[in-house]
C-alpha cells in the first residue's frame, strides 16, 4: 500500500465507524447517523489526514503504475460510478480527487469545522460520493487522492500563473456565451436544487425559485427550471430525505468541484504518468484549446462517448477478474488497433463525422467477437441437449442390462465436452482481447444505487 491507500483506509474506517455505514441496509438509516458533531468531527480528521505544506508531489510519483486514467470534471456522487466504472476495463488505475472541502486549505472565516451548517451540502455530498465508491477503492481500483497544488503555495502561484495566462478575458466572455457550458451549468445547478427541494412537488419548487435573488427566475425560467429539477430528482443525494431538520442553516455553500484547473492536473498527470479523461463537454473542449494531444486523451474521449448502457454497470468482482486474468493490457492493445487513426488526428480535428466513423469501428469489432462467443455457447447448448435426451432415453432400450456402464460413459462424455467448451472460451479470450466487453455485456450486473451493494 502506498501513502493515499493508507489515507483511504483510514478515512474509510472513520466513516464506517462514525456513520455505520457497512452496518445499515439503507441510505435513510445513514442519514439517520448524521449530526453536527459528527460533520465537524469528519473534517477534522480530513485534515489531520491531509496536513497543509505537506510534500503531496513526491507520494502521487510513487503512484506511477503502467496504465493509469485521471478522472477530470465535477465530482458528485450521482455520476461518478458511471464516470469511473467503464474506465476499469482498460486502466491498472484509476485517480479521482478527494471531494470533501479541507479546512487546512480553508480561510479561517470559512473553516468547516467553525460553521458546519455552512458547508452541509459539501459534506452530504462527499459522503454519498465515498459511500457509493466504497468497494472500487477498497478494492485498488479506484485511488482517491489530493490535487497537490492547493496544499503547497509556491506550486498553487506558480499554476495560477499559467491559469491566468491562458485564461484571457477573449476566453472566459467566449465561455460565458458558449451553449454547452451555460448546459453544464444548469445541471449542476438543478442538481443541487434538487437536494433542497426533494419533499416539494411543482408548484412549491416554482414558488421557491421566484423568490429567490441570486440567480433571480422570470415566471416563465422559473417553470423551466423547476420541469429540470424534477427529471434530476430520481438521481437526487438520498442522504437529504432523512435528514435532521436541525442541520440545515439559512446560509449554505453549495461549491460544484473539479479535481482543479486542467493546468493543475496536467502536472498531476506528468507526475503519476497517468492521462486525462473526461465525461464533460466544456472539460473536453477545454482540453482541445489547451493543444493537449495525446493518444490515449484522446481515445478516453471516444470511449466515454461511446453510447452503450452496459459500459457504465460494471460490477468491482468483474472487474479484479480481469486484472487478475491479465487482461487489462490485451484490451489496451486491441483499443490502440481501432483506434489507430487518433495518432495522426490532432484534437481539433474531432468532428462528428469522424467520431462516428471510429466508433463504428469499435462497435464492429464487439459485434465480431460476440458473433464467435454466441457460435461457443450454442455448440455448448446443444451438446448439453443431447446428452440429456440420450441418457433419457436409457431406460427404454436397456431393460435388464446394467446402466452402471452407460451412465459412466455418459457422464464422462458429459465432463469431457464441459471440459472442451471452457478450453475454447479460454482460447477465445485469449486471442479476442474485446472479449471483455462481450464478456459484461452477457453478465447478470448488479447496480449501484442501493447500498448494499456499494460495500459489500
Amino acid at each position: 500500500m502506498d501513502y493515499f491507500d493508507e489515507q483511504n483506509s483510514k478515512f474509510y474506517d472513520f466513516l464506517n465507524e462514525t456513520f455505520k455505514i457497512n452496518k445499515e441496509r439503507n441510505w435513510d438509516n445513514i442519514a439517520k447517523q448524521i449530526t453536527k458533531e459528527k460533520i465537524v468531527r469528519t473534517y477534522r480528521y480530513f485534515s489531520k489526514l491531509y496536513p497543509i505544506n505537506f510534500n503531496y508531489t513526491d507520494e502521487l510519483i510513487k503512484c506511477n503504475t503502467d496504465f493509469t486514467n485521471i478522472h477530470y470534471s465535477t465530482l458528485k456522487g450521482s455520476k461518478i460510478i458511471d464516470e469511473v466504472v467503464r474506465f476499469s476495463l482498460y486502466s491498472d488505475k484509476i485517480l479521482v480527487f478527494h471531494p470533501l472541502q479541507n479546512p487546512s486549505v480553508t480561510s479561517h472565516a470559512y473553516n468547516p469545522t467553525k460553521n458546519p451548517k455552512l458547508w452541509l451540502p459539501d459534506f452530504l455530498e462527499s459522503l454519498y460520493f465515498y459511500t457509493v465508491l466504497q468497494k472500487w477503492v477498497r478494492a485498488g481500483i479506484v485511488k482517491l487522492i489530493i490535487n497537490p497544488c492547493e496544499y503547497n503555495l509556491k506550486l498553487r502561484d506558480e499554476i495560477d500563473s499559467l491559469t491566468e495566462k491562458r485564461f484571457s478575458e477573449a476566453v472566459k466572455e467566449g465561455l460565458a456565451k458558449d451553449k454547452i457550458f451555460q448546459d453544464e451549468i444548469q445541471q449542476d445547478l438543478a442538481a443541487q436544487f434538487a437536494n433542497i427541494f426533494h419533499n416539494k412537488n411543482r408548484a412549491q419548487i416554482i414558488e421557491n425559485l421566484l423568490v429567490i435573488e441570486q440567480p433571480s427566475f422570470s415566471i416563465q425560467e422559473a417553470e423551466d427550471f423547476a420541469d429540470k429539477i424534477i427529471e434530476i430528482m430520481p438521481k437526487s443525494n438520498p442522504l437529504y430525505k432523512k435528514l435532521s431538520a436541525d442541520l440545515k442553516g439559512r446560509s449554505m455553500v453549495n461549491p460544484t468541484k473539479g479535481g482543479g484547473s486542467l493546468d493543475s492536473l496536467l502536472y498531476i498527470a506528468d507526475k503519476t504518468g497517468g492521462n486525462l479523461y473526461t465525461p464533460s463537454e466544456t472539460n473536453w473542449n477545454i482540453i482541445k484549446n489547451f493543444g493537449v494531444n495525446d493518444f490515449w486523451v484522446k481515445t478516453n474521449k471516444l470511449y466515454s462517448d461511446i453510447p452503450l448502457t452496459f459500459l457504465n454497470n460494471v460490477d468491482t468482482n468483474f472487474a479484479l477478474e480481469l486484472k487478475k486474468e491479465n487482461r487489462l493490457a490485451g484490451v489496451r492493445q486491441e483499443l490502440k488497433k481501432i483506434y489507430k487513426e487518433l495518432d495522426s488526428t490532432t484534437v481539433d480535428n474531432f468532428n462528428p463525422q469522424k467520431l462516428k466513423f471510429i466508433q463504428e469501428g469499435f462497435m464492429e469489432e464487439i459485434n465480431k467477437a460476440e458473433s464467435e462467443w454466441k457460435l461457443i455457447r450454442k455448440q455448448a447448448e446443444t451438446s448439453r441437449m443431447q446428452w440429456v435426451g440420450a441418457n433419457l432415453a436409457v431406460p427404454i432400450v436397456t431393460n435388464h442390462i446394467s446402466l452402471l456402464p452407460l451412465v459412466i460413459g455418459s457422464a464422462a462424455w458429459f465432463y469431457k465436452n464441459e471440459i472442451d467448451v471452457k478450453e475454447k472460451l479460454k482460447n477465445y479470450r485469449q486471442k479476442t482481447p474485446v472479449s471483455v466487453f462481450v464478456d459484461l455485456k452477457n453478465q447478470r450486473q448488479s447496480y449501484f444505487t442501493e447500498l448494499k451493494n456499494c460495500i459489500f
